[in-house]
Order: C-alpha cells, then sequence, then structure tokens
C-alpha cells in the first residue's frame, strides 16, 4: 500500500511540473487569464464577449432567496446585478464589460456573494466580477 500512495504521489508531481502553464488554471472555474482567452481562439473581442462564450454562468443572477440589499437592484427594483470592477475601479453598469478590448486582458475574476461581500462590502450581494488588464500592470 505504501509503495502505490509514492507511486501516486511522484506521479501528482510529475504531472503538475510539466503541465502547460495555462492548464492550471482550467479547474477554475471562477478565473480567466489571458491564455484560455486566446486558446478559445476567436470571436472574443472584448471582456463581454470572453465572459459570454467562456463563462456564461457568470452572468446569472445568485439563487433565489438569498437577501438583496436595495443597491444591487437596476433602476426599477428589476433582477440584481452584478457589479463589474475594472482595474480595481467600480463600473457604472455590466455593459462597460464590452469597453474593454480582449488583448487587454490579463485575468477576469468572478467573486461569488460570500466572497464579494467580504471583499468590497455590502452592496456586493449579486456578485463582482473584476477586471485586470495589461494597464494595471504598469
Amino acid at each position: 500500500m505504501r509503495q502505490a500512495m509514492k507511486f501516486v504521489l511522484a506521479f501528482l508531481s510529475v504531472v503538475a511540473i510539466t503541465a502547460p502553464a495555462g492548464a492550471q488554471n482550467r479547474g477554475d472555474r471562477n478565473k480567466l487569464t489571458q491564455a484560455d482567452i486566446a486558446e478559445a481562439g476567436t470571436g472574443i473581442m472584448t471582456a463581454r464577449d470572453a465572459i459570454r462564450i467562456l463563462r456564461p454562468n457568470w452572468m446569472s443572477p445568485p439563487p433565489l432567496g438569498r437577501q438583496m440589499s436595495s443597491d444591487v437592484l437596476t433602476p426599477g427594483g428589476g433582477s440584481p446585478v452584478i457589479i463589474i470592477y475594472i482595474n480595481d475601479v467600480r463600473q457604472p453598469d455590466i455593459e462597460s464589460l464590452g469597453t474593454v478590448p480582449a488583448s487587454r486582458i490579463v485575468e477576469l475574476r468572478y467573486l461569488d456573494q460570500n466572497r464579494a461581500v467580504l471583499l468590497h462590502g455590502p452592496g456586493h450581494e449579486s456578485g463582482v466580477i473584476e477586471v485586470i488588464t495589461l494597464d494595471k500592470r504598469k
């Protein structure tokens, strides 16, 4: 049994070392990198396209029954909307994703309700999409 366990651990360490750089991120459904976007091919021109094609579930509102503060509702009391941050700056609406060229994206991250409120505070109960661009890395 010990021999089998040693073999499995040795195999996993070799796989982790030899895996392509982008492959290490594949299991993270809450992150998209520049490599993920490039691998997806054509048709992705903006951050909004990347999310629409590769992670459409990020745009869905949280399950019914969760408490929502009034400031995460669309004007007129509609459905909850996700909040967008581009390089740590809160954006006025989700349409701002369409202004970020895919070629400038370093990483996109989705924060669920709990993580969004923990990191950004009350009013983020519908979740957050964070966009990090090449401009931030300067």
